[in-house]
């Protein structure tokens, strides 16, 4: 019989390394790509050595995941997102991945990102109460389907 418990927090070193082992070994099995993420970031410092704006991002498997962007209230519409995010998307493009995936609240900036040639693939209501969430992706190749 197995005894389920509720415990606060996140799994303890050996008990992550089981579950690891074991999502790595079904994904053998099924013959999945093997899983890797690296993390990258592109940053703006002002001439004072500042941090002014930052775009944070996980290559997964052939696509960039968008974590962060954030952009310092006083240099907001001046096109410094705009330029981080084609730093991305170059970057995306000239490492052949497939596009470019990300999450945004609906108070943030899905009109940003749409303006950039993103499309809405997903929205979750009321996550939080009131509000969405709203996954957005750009294709970088011809055929979404291209493998």
């Amino acid at each position: 019989m197995i005894n389920i418990q509720y415990l606060p927090g996140t799994l303890s070193e050996s008990e992550q390394s089981v579950v690891t082992t074991g999502f790595t070994k079904l994904s053998e099995e099924q013959h999945a790509p093997t899983y890797s993420e690296t993390f990258i970031k592109w940053i703006g410092k002002d001439d004072e050595d500042e941090l002014r704006a930052a775009l944070t991002a996980k290559v997964l498997w052939d696509w960039l995941y968008l974590d962060e962007l954030w952009v310092c209230p006083s240099n907001r519409g001046k096109g410094l997102g705009r330029a981080l995010m084609h730093s991305a998307e170059n970057y995306a493009a000239t490492h052949s991945l497939q596009g470019i995936w990300l999450w945004t609240q609906s108070w943030q900036a899905a009109d940003f990102y749409n303006h950039l040639g993103f499309e809405e693939f997903t929205r979750f209501p009321n996550f939080p109460k009131d509000h969405e969430r709203i996954g957005l992706r750009k294709f970088l190749t011809n055929d979404p389907t291209q493998t």
